[in-house]
């Protein structure tokens, strides 16, 4: 009969957080000093990188009227406006600027650390969530996304608390954690409309295990009308016309937001940290390899050896394959589900909108990790995964991946003179970048209005062209220069200077 995990262990077994510990230390010791380090890796080099356009988008959204704001998220269709509104009244109290809205997600992302502990150990014991936790601790993905001002860390922080109030509220039908959920749900629901595909994961690991806990009517169809009545604001604001419109929403066969067989392998490869070559890259082959061996096999032969083992389980064991299923549960039907609308409904796939399944994947991970045979070999494990996840984080750190604003408007700063004027082609609006990374300061050039321009630049003596190009992909701005350039015949060009995704050109009459 295998030992249960919560049961007393045989010498080879890895000691339990309490004989890890001096028996001074306070039961909350191992969380902290773990969600201590998660909050390091998160602050670490936060603002190494520029803003990205996506950045930008929430950071100034944040400025418009509140109508406007709510306008403009309807015709945006990506998000709903939770996220944007809890930084919108940060950005209130702490300023205006890229650093304080980072630091909101990365407050998001460390006390989704802590909620994982608290799933972990309510679902198995103080080993497997302690462990889960440092797994979270040092994902490359998660500490992405809390370096982020987007909704995601958020997301994740939520979809764990959600997870965490529904399978109390579900075990010890207790009214107040069940009240939780439902406003933690909407609260979800208000912040990534995948999120729920986690309230139906939720729903399908109660109706799994109905003979064991009970799941009253009462409350799941008062539940429901609760998250309806408080969701339908939202509905009502103009997303489902405007989402139903030709187009908008099934724009999933672009390459870059397709749906391919490989996909599943490379979210796994994500959740492995599986991206040393750089976020936004492809990630080479042999980290398939190696985060597969660290990672999934572990839990593959935890899953094997479970579910393979046909001796009569105990008590201990039942409710350890319990929380082995519920926890594959809610990594797994998420993800099908966004898989499936990507491949049959065509709506766009990121591996950002199943990111938060990445926690109950480290806790699978750490439960399949602490089942390996001998105490020594667990602690290789652990090591090797941690001298991973460094490596891969270098790419977090070091490698740019988003567009390099800062370096270049400290260019124009540094050789702009009187008389400079400048544009934003191709549509001439002023940049999101621009206002994140110049805000109150003085502006380093007029700037032209398309009109302006196409008018002579009266009053400018040079001319600074900037513009940027995601992944510092050029080929549609060079196809737009040579059929169209806008700049006046009269402006001969003097210098360019390239930044990764940003490229800056300074025009002069003198040269004419």
């Amino acid at each position: 009969m295998r030992v249960a995990p919560k049961q007393v262990e045989t010498e080879d077994q890895a000691p339990t957080i309490e004989q890890c510990a001096p028996s001074s230390a306070p039961f909350w010791a191992w969380p902290a000093l773990i969600a201590g380090l998660g909050l390091l890796l998160r602050i670490l080099y936060l603002h190494h990188e520029s803003v990205s356009g996506d950045e930008a988008f929430s950071i100034t959204l944040t400025r418009d009227p509140l109508g406007l704001m709510m306008h403009r998220l309807v015709l945006d269709l990506v998000h709903p406006p939770l996220h944007y509104l809890a930084l919108r009244e940060w950005l209130e109290l702490f300023g205006f600027g890229l650093m304080q809205a980072r630091v909101l997600s990365v407050i998001f992302g460390t006390l989704a650390i802590v909620f994982l502990y608290l799933l972990a150990e309510y679902l198995f014991d103080r080993r497997v969530a302690a462990l889960s936790a440092l797994l979270m601790a040092v994902s490359q993905l998660a500490i992405m996304f809390s370096q982020e001002a987007r909704p995601y860390a958020q997301t994740h922080l939520l979809a764990l608390a959600c997870t965490y109030l529904f399978l109390r509220a579900w075990r010890e039908e207790r009214a107040l954690y069940w009240w939780s959920f439902v406003g933690c749900s909407v609260l979800l629901l208000y912040t990534n409309y995948f999120g729920a595909f986690l309230i139906a994961a939720l729903l399908l690991v109660a109706l799994i295990y109905r003979k064991h806990h009970r799941l009253r009517l009462g409350r799941l169809v008062g539940g429901v009308v609760v998250m309806l009545v408080l969701y339908e604001p939202w509905l009502a604001s103009g997303i489902i016309q405007e989402a139903t419109k030709p187009g908008r929403v099934s724009t999933g066969t672009i390459e870059y937001s397709a749906v391919h067989w490989w996909t599943f392998l490379s979210i796994l490869n994500s959740f492995n940290n599986g991206k040393p070559a750089g976020l936004r890259s492809d990630s080479p082959w042999w980290t398939y390899v190696v985060g597969g061996l660290l990672f999934t096999l572990p839990l593959a032969l935890l899953l094997t050896k479970i579910f393979g083992d046909k001796a009569d389980d105990g008590a201990a064991e039942a409710s350890d394959r319990k929380g082995i299923v519920t926890a594959g549960v809610l990594c797994l039907l998420p993800i099908v589900l966004t898989l499936l609308s990507g491949k049959t409904l065509h709506i766009p796939y990121n591996v950002r909108y199943v990111s938060y399944c990445a926690a109950f994947y480290y806790l699978l991970v750490a439960r399949g990790i602490l089942e390996l045979p001998l105490q020594a070999l667990r602690w290789s494990v652990v090591a090797l995964i941690l001298l991973y996840s460094a490596n891969a984080l270098q790419a977090n750190y070091f490698l740019r991946w988003k567009e390099d604003w800062d370096a270049a408007f400290a260019y124009v700063d540094s050789h702009r003179q009187a008389r400079d004027c400048g544009v934003f082609p191709p549509d001439f609006k002023l940049l999101q970048p621009w206002e994140v990374t110049q805000a109150e300061q003085p502006p380093l050039f007029r700037r032209l209005s398309q009109a302006a321009l196409a008018a002579g630049a009266p009053g400018c003596t040079r001319l600074w062209e900037v513009v940027g190009a995601p992944r510092d992909e050029w080929r549609q701005w060079n196809e737009y220069k040579r059929t169209k350039d806008p700049i006046p015949a009269e402006f001969g060009k003097i210098t360019e200077q390239r930044f990764y995704g940003v490229r800056v050109s300074l025009y002069s009459r003198d040269t004419k």
